[in-house]
């Protein structure tokens, strides 16, 4: 059986990792999870019922990181050893270990933007696997020796699968359709340059003033909200989506996951993201704004459209696991 490791290191990555699991198992690939202590991280990966083993922590300033990630790499030797290769999103301190142990890195990557990991790990990769909706030549300046695409997006791997339970949101004293959610931008972010929390702040009072209520998901403790309900251990976000009025961001996934089960979602990530025309030219109710004005213009707009039929992709969880066998085998021969 081949064996392959998985370092999360966000909830986003946590469901990847878990559904690559579960997938695996039934194709004869045992999926190693590792992840650290960070918000709602190993709280995904209990909903999903896989094994993981949280090592380390999340690194604010750049000293942090650094010291942080030494510390980690040191430990994840042990659970690496034994392993036949890297099967992960970016992970600096999960590449530098199996690289030097003289094992393949199959790396997936959708953030081109995050230039500090893919800098240090797209580089020492046997293969990236990535949205084909992404330019290849955006990739260019990372340097990978191959480059697997797919007719979708990452987070197809689990909305597919997704059932609606709305017990979910009843034991939090929620009820459908009168609530908006909530997700801070990555601010302790290597690559997070921008200070959108007025953006966000302000957003919070325009839906508060609509009579919704605010349910806060917050990255980090400084993230919390007074006066709104915030969510500080996680339940499963796609049941907050599904039966929310709408999904508001400052980064990409959760409004990803939202547009594509139909919910509308609004990111006001500052930065370029390819995949968002791309989700939105399928039919997905998915939003952008850069500053204020722009960010109120699409409130009207996604309280208007309200909900739509998700949109279908492919799923590359077949693609990945697959690509990463072939990776494997080859060095093996």
């Amino acid at each position: 059986m081949i064996k392959l490791i998985f370092d999360a290191l966000t909830p986003k990555q946590a469901r990847i990792a878990a559904v690559l699991y579960q997938e695996g198992s039934r194709r004869g690939i045992n999926v190693v999870i590792t992840c650290r202590n960070y918000f709602h991280l190993a709280d995904i990966l209990r909903i999903y019922g896989v094994p993981y083993v949280c090592i380390g922590r999340y690194g604010v300033t750049p000293y942090e990181k650094l010291v942080y990630g030494l510390e980690r790499q040191r430990e994840l030797v042990e659970y690496v050893k034994d392993v036949d290769g890297m099967l992960s999103f970016p992970s600096p301190d999960l590449a530098r270990v199996v690289f030097g142990l003289g094992k393949p890195v199959i790396v997936m990557n959708d953030t081109p933007h995050a230039s500090h990991v893919n800098r240090l790990v797209i580089p020492l990769s046997e293969v990236l696997i990535a949205p084909a909706a992404i330019p290849q030549e955006i990739w260019k300046s990372y340097c990978p020796r191959r480059v697997v695409t797919f007719d979708g997006v990452f987070e197809y791997m689990w909305i597919s699968k997704f059932a609606p339970n709305e017990e979910v949101i009843k034991r939090l004293g929620l009820r459908r359709g009168e609530y908006v959610v909530f997700r801070p931008e990555e601010e302790h972010a290597s690559y997070y340059l921008w200070n959108t929390a007025t953006i966000r702040m302000r957003l919070v009072e325009e839906f508060r003033k609509r009579g919704y209520v605010i349910v806060n998901v917050p990255r980090y403790s400084d993230q919390i909200i007074n006066g709104v309900f915030n969510l500080t251990e996680a339940v499963d976000h796609l049941q907050l989506a599904y039966f929310s009025a709408g999904v508001v961001t400052g980064g990409a996934t959760m409004a990803t996951e939202a547009a594509l089960l139909g919910v509308p979602a609004l990111s006001y990530f500052p930065g370029d993201y390819y995949l968002d025309r791309y989700i939105r030219d399928r039919g997905a109710p998915l939003f952008r704004c850069r500053d204020l004005e722009s960010c109120l213009v699409a409130v009207e707009e996604m309280l208007k459209i309200g909900r739509t039929s998700p949109p279908k992709f492919e799923d590359p969880t077949p693609l990945i696991l697959e690509t990463a066998t072939e990776v494997v085998s080859l060095r093996e021969n």
